[in-house]
This record gives structure tokens, sequence and C-alpha cells, in this order.
């Protein structure tokens, strides 16, 4: 006699039933797998000697892929890149191979150095600074020298900067590094540390370059360099930190044009502190006037009209010498019109200076037809002065808590051909002292002046900066807006007011720089010490 059972509670039994049986079969997926890929086997050997293989082939435990390759793998010496290739690419395989199609020198030890490339194809695990190495002679070259390189003048230094080595021997000349690629190379990578490894026993000259075409050589108009002092004398211990800098380029200007019936435009690269443009036309005594733009290496000169066919040009600057033509354009062009701008809109912060700026050059500045007043309607005393040509600085007390109206009237501005513009008006609101914060910085045990003191934002964009002839002067920045800075410090050897760069072939170093170690955050109304 078997018991009735409601269908109700039927249901339920069985859908209790179909739940623990689902939960006893779920997969947990188990753990989370973060081991690097591990070599099986390497044909032939790794640090193999009388290497005489086409083929090489590294066989792994899981499979893997190659990321990154082109900027990760170092090989050195050097290995055209046409000459030998590397399986797999975009795809992953439990193994590589490296595929050599040129006559290797003899008695030299190779390295294949695959940095951060190698991962595994589920996780991205990485395989770290793998290298792969063999001898075409009777033994495998062991010595090392490692350092540091640092951009000279910035905190950020680049990254995958080439350091290279060249045998100091009959066969070596400053300029080798233009034309001849080096014995040993190694790479940065994602870092500010290189190391040599398996190099032969020796004397070397050691450089570095941010080597932007990728070809071992350097370009100064595109890649920066560091170099080191002394011959290194393997084996020996050396302490290597290099400052990686940009060459400022030789003077040269390219053929102009013309952009507009009273202009012609050049462009130029290097120093034009000397610069001087004139025109040759026979019988023409013209006024000129040189001015540069400030995104661009781009410089305009500006001529007064006369009647020609063919403008013809002399230009020096120091030891360069140049003769130009320019034919007048079949099509008229149009003359430039004054427009007169300003980058500051509505506010201005305190230590500030209101400027306005000019697309053609001027020549004089009226302060008589220039009215500023404040808040209460009091005239404000000003001066004024024209800057690079076309930037009107105007002086006046700017106050906190304060609004400046500033009129502009016609005649105020006169450019270079004697055009003026219409009224213009500006309105200007300051912030309260309290919106700012102030930063006192003791300089320490310093024994280098004078020093460029420069604050700097988060894109190390100058904001401040201050001149220190000696221990004795104060560095106090005021009227900072609240946010992160760094200082960054420049022994000014030459007195020159800025920070040079070096040069290679002189063997002249970029001036010294120091960087804050930590940010520096500015809150309002706050005095901020800070110790160097």
């Amino acid at each position: 006699m078997f018991m009735k059972v409601p269908s109700s509670l039927l249901l339920i039994i069985i859908l209790v039933f179909l739940s623990s049986c689902a939960k006893r079969g779920t997969p947990d997926g188990g753990p989370l797998d973060e081991n690097p890929p591990e070599i099986v086997r390497e044909i032939p050997k790794n640090n193999s000697i009388y290497f005489n293989d086409e083929k090489i082939r590294i066989f792994f435990d899981e499979y893997i892929k190659l990321e990154k390759l082109n900027s990760q793998l170092v090989v050195s010496p050097p290995i055209d890149k046409s000459k030998y290739s590397i399986f797999p690419q975009g795809g992953a395989s439990k193994y590589i191979d490296i595929e050599i199609n040129e006559s290797l020198a003899d008695s030299t030890t190779y390295v294949f150095n695959f940095g951060q490339s190698i991962q595994d194809n589920n996780e991205g695990n990485k395989l770290q600074f793998y290298k792969y190495a063999f001898s075409t002679g009777s033994y495998i070259d062991s010595l090392e020298i490692d350092g540091i390189v640092k951009d000279s003048y910035s905190a950020k230094t680049d990254e995958l900067i080439t350091v290279m080595l060249y045998p100091e021997n009959e066969k070596f000349y400053d300029s080798i590094i233009y034309k001849e690629k080096p014995t040993y190379v190694a790479s940065t990578l994602d870092s500010t540390y290189f190391n040599f490894t398996n190099v032969k026993t020796g004397k070397y000259h050691l450089i570095a370059i941010k080597d932007n075409n990728n070809n071992f050589l350097f370009d100064p108009l595109i890649d920066k360099i560091a170099y080191y002092d002394s011959i290194i004398n393997l084996p020996g211990d050396y302490e290597i930190d290099l400052k990686i800098f940009k060459e400022n380029p030789e003077f040269f200007i390219f053929k102009p044009f013309q952009t507009s019936y009273n202009k012609l435009s050049f462009g130029y690269r290097g120093n034009t502190d000397s610069l001087d443009i004139k025109i040759s036309n026979k019988n023409i005594i013209n006024s000129s006037q040189i001015t540069f733009e400030k995104e661009t290496d781009t410089l305009n000169f500006w001529f007064k009209e006369f009647e020609y066919d063919t403008i013809y040009l002399d230009l020096k600057n120091k030891n360069f010498k140049e003769k130009f033509k320019v034919s007048y354009p079949r099509k008229k062009l149009e003359r430039d019109s004054l427009q007169i701008n300003s980058d500051v809109q509505n506010s201005i912060d305190l230590g500030e200076k209101f400027i306005l700026n000019s697309n053609i050059p001027l020549s004089k500045i009226n302060d008589q037809y220039i009215n500023i007043y404040n808040k209460d309607s009091v005239g404000i005393e000003f001066s004024t002065r024209i800057k690079n040509g076309t930037d009107i600085i105007f002086d006046f007390e700017i106050l906190p808590n304060d609004k400046y109206n500033i009129t502009v009237l016609p005649n105020a501005i006169i450019d270079f051909f004697d055009n003026t513009v219409d009224t213009l008006n500006y309105s200007l609101n300051t912030k309260k002292s309290s919106d700012y914060g102030l930063l006192i910085v003791n300089i320490e045990t310093l024994k280098k002046y004078p020093i460029i003191v420069e604050l700097l934002d988060t894109k190390e964009d100058i904001i401040q900066s201050k001149y220190i002839k000696s221990q004795f002067d104060e560095c106090i920045f005021e009227n900072i807006n609240p946010g992160d800075y760094n200082l960054r410090l420049i022994h000014d050897k030459n007195e020159n007011y800025k920070w040079d760069s070096g040069n290679y072939l002189n063997k002249i170093k970029p001036e010294e720089t120091l960087h804050s170690l930590e940010r520096i955050k500015i809150r309002a109304n706050w005095v901020i010490r800070e110790k160097i």
C-alpha cells in the first residue's frame, strides 16, 4: 500500500534534487595562471659555440605570443632586420623560430634579447628578458656592463633608448656614429636601465641615442644623444649615469615663399640671434622686419610696398650666407589686415602681465590713447612695451579682488604699415589673495651658482621661474593656483639666463639640472616650505 504524495510537495522535492545536482556539477575554473611560460628545449642549445646553423627553435611548455617585438627585441651585435626573421608574428605557438639569412662574423658572440615580448597566450604573463646567445667561435664572451640613461632636462625620460659600444681602435673616429653601426647594442626598453651582456674583453666608446629611425645611426636633427666621457676598459667596474639631450641644430633656412603682398615666409632651424635679411634690389632702400611664428619653425619677413617683378634677398647669420630671389606671383595677393587678440579672457592671475598679440609687426604704441580703470573707476597708472615685434606688454599694478577695464582707442596701436584698429575693450577680474598658495624654497648644500629655479605643472610647463645668484638669495613663489607642482633647478654655467643643451662632436655636456623627487601640493591660503 503506497501513501499518496501531494503533487505540490512532489514538485518541490524534484526542484531541490535538480538544484543539488546542478551545484555538484558546476566547475570553478581553477586558480588563475600567474606563471610566465617556461622554456622546455632550445635547438641548438643556448650558449652554443661554433654556431653555423641557419635556424634556431625555442620550445615552451604552453602556447606563447610575441607582443611589441619590433621595439622589445635587441640583437647584439646588430644584424640587419632584413637578414633574419622570427615566428610567430601575430599568432600563437609553442615555439619560436629564428631564421638567419646572413653570414655571421667569425669568433663573435651574438645575443637575441627578447625583452618583455614573450607572453603566454591566455593571461599575458611575461617571460622577462629572455636572452638566447651563441658564438661563432670557440667560446662565449661573458663580460657585462650596465648603467642608466636619464633625460638631461625633463624629469620624464623616453623609453627605448639605444645604447651602443664601439671598439677603441685605429678605425674609430668621433663621427663614426653618423655612418657605421656599433659592435654591441643594448636598450633601456621600458625603463632607464641598460645592460650589456656577452661582451668581449677590450676598450670601448659608449654612446646612447633615442634612435627614432631604428637604424643604429645618430641623426642629430631628430635623435637625442648621450656619451660617456672616458674610454671603457673591460673587464672593469664603472658607474655609468648618462644624461641624454637634443642638440641645437646648425642654422639652416629654406627657400622663401610669399604668403601675402608684403610678407615672405621661411622655414628654418637653429639659432637666429644674429639673423639679418635685406632686400638687395638695385636703387631700393626698403624698411623690413622679421617676426617668428610661435607654434612652428617659421619666420616672416615683412617689407614696405615697392614696385618689383622679382625680390632679391641677402641673408646672413654668423657664418651662414645665402641669396634668394622671389618672383612676384601671377595671382594677386591680398595685404594682411591688422588684428589684435588677447590670450587672457575675463580674469587674470595676480603677478601676471596683460598682453595683447598682433598678427603684424608693430612700430609704435601711443599710451595717451589707452585708459585703464579699476572697479572704483579710478584711473590706473601704466606703461606699455613691444616684445618680439608683435606682443604688447601692459605694466601696471594688479591688485587682488579687483576689476580692470582697459580701453584701447584708435591710433593707440600703430603697425609696421602705419595702420591702426578700431576701439578695443577688455574687462578683467582678479581673485582674492587667499585663493592662492605661496611656496618658499630652501636650497641647501648647493655649491654651484647661479641657478634657475623653475616651478613646473604636471605637464612640465613653466609656471614661474626665479634666478638665484648666490646662497643668500631668497626663492619665493607667490600667487600659485592650487594644484600639483614640481621644481627644476638649472645650473646656469654660462650665466645667460636659460638652459643650454650639449654637443657631441664638441664634447659639450648640457647644463646640469635637478628635479624635486616628489610633487609639491599647493593649497589655497597655505604657505608651503620645500627643502632642496
